[in-house]
């Protein structure tokens, strides 16, 4: 009986996020199957093209009773940008230097994305949902660490590819995405799609 209750309310709760979906060219993703072969001796979950994005707002367990109303919210309240464009600049990690934990992209200028995140927060403040304690950091997630065999090669690899992601990704739309995690990563769906102005 506890177990069903448990599982009961489990059933109550979406993992979500709000986020920008990015779509990598193709020189990118030529670069991106470089630099995995580079690690090939690591054990690195690389992260699916078609899951890329840039998370602006992590909800977390979200009961599903409150996700109609954090839609309706943005709906009313958020200012909706034009489509823009965004310049990808160097190749970083997140983590300790002896444990790295994230390879990631960031942006040549955040502007953009700053601005959106404000108007996402904003709207969020309606729905009594606190800020992150966290500092926000704008960046795009190539692959999650496991572990390291051999430091110095991995921050070798890190600095010959650093220039080689620099291109420029049309962004025109945020997305209120459901997460769910499984033996094969994350699966994303999204419950609510804004489509910028064009």
């Amino acid at each position: 009986m506890e177990n069903q209750s448990f599982l009961t309310m489990n059933e109550q709760y979406f993992r979500t996020f709000i986020a920008i979906p990015l779509i990598p060219g193709r020189r990118f993703l030529e670069h991106r199957e470089a630099l995995m072969n580079s690690f090939s001796g690591e054990r690195i979950s690389w992260v699916d093209p078609d899951n890329y994005h840039i998370t602006l707002r992590f909800l977390g367990d979200t009961k599903q009773s409150a996700i109609p109303g954090i839609i309706d919210a943005l709906n009313n309240g958020m200012i909706i940008p034009e489509t823009g464009k965004l310049n990808l600049s160097g190749l970083g990690s997140f983590g300790p230097r002896k444990k790295p934990r994230v390879i990631w992209i960031g942006f040549e200028d955040d502007g953009f994305i700053a601005s959106l995140k404000g108007e996402v927060d904003r709207v969020l403040a309606s729905c009594d949902l606190p800020l992150p304690d966290q500092i926000f950091r704008a960046h795009l997630t190539l692959g999650r660490v496991r572990s390291v065999k051999d430091l110095k090669a991995f921050y070798t690899n890190i600095d010959l590819f650093k220039d080689k992601f620099s291109e420029e990704l049309t962004v025109n739309k945020l997305v209120y995405f459901r997460s769910e995690l499984g033996k094969n990563g994350a699966k994303y769906t999204p419950l609510k799609e804004w489509s910028f102005k064009i």
